[in-house]
């Protein structure tokens, strides 16, 4: 069940990030949009922990991509 709300998370952000210029912005959205959603903490830790590991805008947006990718089972990476 978790996987189907991570995924519905990342579909519902993905737009908005990618129109997004400044890396900060973006961090901080997705952060405030994770911490208001019902999901398990553990959830919101991992999303929020690899979201501040990304030095730029490609990195998240990346994240972000694979992250759908990967719930669907067509991840490039694990």
């Amino acid at each position: 069940m978790s996987k189907v709300q991570i995924k519905s998370i990342f579909e519902q952000i993905a737009s908005e990030v990618f129109n997004m210029k400044d890396v900060n912005k973006a961090k901080q959205f997705i952060t405030d949009f994770v911490n208001n959603k019902k999901i398990k903490d553990e959830d919101k830790i991992v999303i929020i922990d690899n979201v501040n590991k990304c030095k730029y805008l490609y990195q998240i947006q990346s994240y972000i991509c694979n992250s759908l990718l990967r719930y669907e089972g067509m991840s490039l990476n694990k």
